[in-house]
């Protein structure tokens, strides 16, 4: 706030300084009257102060808990246990830390509520005082326009003081012969302001700047029409330069992409061809494979032919050597019987004709 005091105080000397060379308008508003004179910030104000009443009776009255929670503890610190004081100390702790988080959320100096609430209290108030000061300082031609409180006056005269006008504004609404009346009315009832002499002054001073103007901005606009010719030169030159390397760059790299295409290529020819011998080699050896396991299935084949052949010549062989020793078996085994049986019948026939003879 010093600081900004120090400002303010220089910038009036340097505008003083200048009076010599050229008047200049300076009006301020006294933000203090206005607030004062407004029924709505005054009712505001009142709603703001029971509010901060209720905080300051909550932190009252957590004080005096705590408070009580201490005394408490003192006259029980004989009958509780060390681990009970520790809690309760702890409880205490607690509730002391609780009851700082709500008075720094109440009345930090930076970001309480308080000072957010009271901020956004007079807010509104201070946009429309903003806004009325820029259309007087824009109608009426001001240099400066101060705020009261942000500036130390030692003296100024009752014309530089805007306030009641500003005032008149902002309760336009609520006041009936004011209500249809624009900005230039109000200030005319209020004050004084027709200078005549000095706004055709101003007038012919303005239009002087304005020329002044117009030919410096003839001549930058030249400068600029110039500087922007070269840069368009230049950037025509580097993009010129860049379509160049990208043509160059798109035809190595064409280059690169159809080399790449035909090694690939080659080196495909050069796996199918490979592929293709090796097929052949696969096929002519699987030929040979499958031509010499026909040969030994044949020479397999024929050799059981020839073994089963052998074995059912000497089958026959065997059957038919039995079939004769079992006919000559057979042979000798009936001459036997037929002896036998001749020579049962020899002697049954020598025996009848012995009987007979006897």
């Amino acid at each position: 706030m010093r600081k900004l005091h120090c400002l303010l105080l220089v910038l009036l000397g340097v505008v003083a300084a200048g009076y010599a060379q050229k008047p200049s308008r300076i009006g301020y508003v006294d933000m203090d009257y206005i607030l004062a004179n407004l029924e709505d910030y005054k009712v505001a104000s009142q709603q703001f102060a029971l509010q901060v009443e209720q905080w300051q009776a909550e932190i009252e009255k957590r004080a005096e808990k705590i408070k009580t929670e201490k005394e408490k503890l003192e006259a029980e610190k004989p009958l509780l246990t060390p681990e009970l004081i520790k809690d309760k100390e702890e409880e205490i702790a607690l509730l002391e830390y609780n009851l700082n988080a709500y008075k720094e959320k109440k009345f930090n100096a930076e970001n309480g509520e308080y000072i957010t609430q009271k901020f956004m209290l007079a807010k509104p108030i201070q946009d429309q005082i903003f806004n009325i000061a820029q259309e007087i300082g824009k109608m009426r031609k001001y240099d400066f326009i101060f705020e009261k409180s942000q500036a130390t006056m030692l003296f100024s005269a009752g014309q530089h003081n805007l306030s009641k006008v500003v005032l008149r504004a902002l309760k336009k609404k609520d006041n009936a012969e004011d209500r249809n009346k624009n900005m230039a009315d109000l200030l005319k009832e209020s004050y004084d302001f027709e200078f005549v002499e000095e706004r055709v002054k101003r007038r012919q001073e303005a239009e002087k700047a304005r020329k002044e103007r117009q030919a410096q901005y003839e001549q930058e606009r030249v400068r600029r029409t110039e500087e922007m010719k070269a840069q368009r030169e230049q950037l025509n030159k580097k993009r010129e330069e860049q379509r160049l390397q990208r043509q160059k760059e798109t035809a190595e790299k064409q280059q690169k992409l159809q080399q790449d295409r035909e090694a690939l290529q080659a080196q495909r020819q050069k796996e199918a061809q490979e592929r293709m011998q090796k097929m052949q080699q696969d096929r002519e050896a699987l030929k040979a494979q499958r031509e010499k396991e026909n040969a030994e299935r044949l020479q397999k084949a024929q050799e059981q032919r020839e073994a089963l052949k052998a074995q059912r010549e000497k089958e026959n062989a065997e059957r038919i050597q039995k079939m004769q020793q079992e006919r000559e078996a057979l042979k000798a085994q009936r001459e036997k019987e037929a002896a036998e049986r001749a020579q049962k019948a020899q002697e049954q026939k020598a025996k009848t004709e012995a009987e007979t003879k006897k």
